[in-house]
């Protein structure tokens, strides 16, 4: 299974992405900035995630929309896309603050990025996602009481089908595989002994216990 992680703002599609796919010429590298995730880091919904010493000061836990990939295929058009997803879902990612530069043990330890819920990929123009981070039980922490973010997510700023195809332009794709299409800028500053959980319209997606 591979993953892809795509670090761009779902706002903003780069143009030479947009460039590259209306070319016959070969994908230049880097037209979009993609990261490689091990299956190996991946932890399953409602599973606590322990956090290495080295991930505490400036790390952050980012909630990601997420598409499931079906079937295999190699240069996929975007107008066929559609057709190689099998699913949609929510994603944690554990990760430095800001920018960074890729790092195979910063981008791929055990538990840098928790799997949720697989549900059909919504359709119309937009989604509700809501995330809470709140103590758990019982716990001494620096966040007091819950913290509760959500942000509207328009479907065609992710470029799903758009990126899907120039992924296969450079690796072939396979069932099982996922790709990060964008950030949605849902972001917490990462917090031991606290749970996050994540909703999709108002129903549960993704759930995790920082350790």
């Amino acid at each position: 299974m591979k993953i892809f992680r795509i670090d761009r703002d779902a706002s903003r599609w780069p143009q030479a992405a947009a460039s590259a796919l209306d070319s016959p010429e070969a994908v230049p590298a880097g037209v979009l900035p993609a990261r490689l995730v091990a299956d190996s880091a991946v932890v399953r919904n409602n599973r606590p995630v322990f956090i290495p010493d080295f991930a505490r000061e400036g790390w952050v836990v980012e909630v990601r929309p997420a598409v499931h990939i079906g079937r295999l295929g190699k240069f996929i058009s975007p107008r066929f896309a559609s057709r190689y997803v099998e699913g949609f879902s929510l994603v944690a990612c554990v990760r430095p603050c800001g920018d960074s530069v890729p790092d195979a043990l910063t981008d791929s330890f055990d538990g840098a990025l928790t799997a949720g819920e697989m549900m059909p990929l919504p359709q119309g123009g937009k989604i509700a996602v809501g995330a809470v981070m709140s103590p758990l039980p019982g716990r001494a922490v620096s966040v007091a009481s819950a913290v509760e973010k959500e942000c509207l997510i328009d479907l065609t700023a992710l470029h799903i089908d758009d990126t899907i195809a120039l992924l296969s332009r450079y690796a072939t794709l396979k069932s099982g595989d996922m790709v990060l299409p964008a950030s949605v800028g849902l972001e917490f500053p990462l917090q031991l002994d606290c749970s996050l959980v994540a909703s999709v319209d108002g129903r549960e997606a993704l759930s995790l216990r920082l350790k």
